[in-house]
């Protein structure tokens, strides 16, 4: 539902600012979803051009019959596009409405599950007062940090959970998913303290060493990735009380893939070297074996078997 009501919105900027302005639709958007989200978003013209190309291919058959004859047809296509949006919308929450008026006997508890998740969404969306009391509780170091982050003109990347990211082989090779949008939910809900530094940093380092881990070296998200991550190690560096190791470690130790990925360059290099000569195999052999033994006391060796 999130991703109808992001798409809504973007209908409804393009209504106001018409499609010769994409600038005033970037800005227009932006700040909507910012206000909904409750965190800071900035979408560029291009990308609102690219999220419109995809609405306009999901609702092709829309686009091609329901025009009136005195409108245009692209002006026409959006008014139509965003009055359906609103209707799916609108029935969601109607149905949820019906959900919490139907007596106790007739409910499952998947659907009590799911009826206090959006209770409780409704409630933080509705309660603009108490959100920002509670945003008064989180360490100011924090959301600096968070938006040193989103300042990077490619962070939408890391926002939210990306398409690409849905797919099996996302989930089999990355075991803990993470992006900036758990991170702010765990800020507003003061999950991180003074004393939590590190789970902070550990989450930050996550995300990033996912993207490097999952996406090939030519992607946008590879390099960008890279990037990010650099930031988050300068500002550990800042912490003259901070163990900047300790925290390096932490993403290898809840995300195996990094260690197996350690272990298998390791691994690579040494059988290379063995190809050199007599030599270099007795050579090779040894390192091997003294790469075996310094696994088994390696902590991220037991995430690998």
């Amino acid at each position: 539902m999130e991703k109808v009501e992001e798409d809504m919105v973007l209908a409804y900027s393009l209504r106001r600012h018409g499609l010769e302005n994409w600038e005033m639709v970037a800005a227009d958007f932006s700040n909507s979803i910012s206000d909904r989200r409750r965190c800071i978003l900035q979408f560029s013209s291009v990308e609102c051009q690219v999220k419109y190309e995809s609405l306009k291919e999901r609702f092709k058959s829309l686009y091609q019959t329901d025009f009136t004859e005195e409108e245009d047809d692209e002006s026409g296509f959006i008014k139509l596009m965003a009055d359906k949006l609103t209707k799916t919308y609108r029935d969601y929450w109607t149905e949820q409405v019906k959900l919490m008026d139907t007596p106790l006997q007739e409910k499952s508890p998947n659907i009590f599950k799911q009826e206090a998740e959006e209770r409780i969404k409704l409630n933080e969306e509705k309660s603009d007062d108490k959100s920002n009391e509670k945003m008064e509780n989180i360490n100011q170091e924090f959301i600096k940090i968070l938006d040193v982050v989103r300042s990077h003109k490619h962070c939408c990347l890391f926002e939210t959970r990306l398409p690409s990211q849905e797919d099996l082989y996302y989930f089999k090779q990355i075991k803990q998913h993470m992006d900036l949008q758990i991170i702010q939910n765990k800020l507003e809900q003061n999950v991180y303290s003074v004393l939590e530094i590190a789970s902070f940093f550990r989450d930050l380092l996550l995300i990033f060493n996912n993207a490097i881990v999952y996406y090939p070296n030519e992607t946008l998200q590879y390099s960008v990735a890279l990037e990010l991550r650099d930031i988050i190690v300068r500002e550990m560096g800042k912490k003259s009380l901070f163990c900047r190791e300790i925290v390096c470690g932490l993403p290898a130790a809840s995300n195996p893939m990094l260690a197996k990925q350690k272990m298998e360059k390791r691994t690579y290099n040494a059988r290379n070297k063995a190809q050199e000569g007599d030599s270099s195999v007795k050579r090779s052999a040894r390192v091997r074996n003294k790469l075996a033994c310094e696994f088994k006391n390696d902590p991220d060796y037991d995430c690998i078997g």
